[in-house]
């Protein structure tokens, strides 16, 4: 009688044991059955989610890759460039190297910056040959950046702009348009032409 009712025991624990799985199967079946009929477009922005440096140039704000930049420096004294283009204002020595600075927003067609504002910043990008830095009038923060799309993606136009985007942590009521730039193309017209990849 004790065997028999222990076997019954053993044979509902079994059972108990075998419906937990099964429901935990059934539970992982219908997860992965929802997860597949997501819609692709209700996912995507979240995916995509670009890092950049975020610079100010006039009333413009810019997004500057993150793997595109080694250093954000305080302001340094130029060597002028005699018949250099307007946008290239000069040339400093780090680490027994020549560094030219652009000036960003003469480099797109804006309004320069003010030689007088100390909060510029020099943007030294990730390059070794020729070294470059961007002189901006504000180097600001690391941003997650939410790329735009359709009617949404309008803002400060230049072939250097390779999109637009909208700062993560900012304010959903903010409505300030972030301008992607390829500093490549920004550099390229500064560039010897073999300096210049792609072409």
């Amino acid at each position: 009688m004790a065997r028999s009712a222990r076997r019954k025991l053993k044979l509902m624990e079994r059972v108990r044991v075998r419906s937990a799985e099964e429901r935990m199967q059934h539970i992982l079946d219908e997860r992965t059955e929802r997860l597949a009929t997501r819609k692709d477009g209700a996912t995507a922005p979240a995916d995509i989610l670009l890092r950049a440096l975020v610079c100010g140039t006039g009333r413009e704000r810019f997004g500057l890759p993150v793997d595109a930049v080694a250093e954000v420096l305080p302001p340094q004294k130029c060597m002028p460039v005699p018949d250099g283009p307007p946008a290239l204002i000069g040339l400093f020595g780090r680490g027994g190297r020549l560094v030219s600075v652009i000036d960003l927003a003469l480099a797109l067609g804006l309004e320069p910056a003010s030689t007088e504002n100390e909060n510029q910043h020099f943007v030294l990008l990730r390059r070794e040959q020729p070294q470059v830095a961007l002189r901006v009038e504000r180097a600001y923060a690391v941003e997650d950046i939410l790329p735009l799309a359709g009617d949404d993606a309008t803002g400060f136009r230049n072939d250097a702009v390779i999109g637009y985007g909208k700062l993560r942590s900012g304010p959903d009521e903010q409505d300030e348009t972030i301008s992607l730039l390829d500093t490549e193309r920004l550099l390229r017209p500064f560039l010897p032409t073999s300096l210049v990849p792609g072409v």
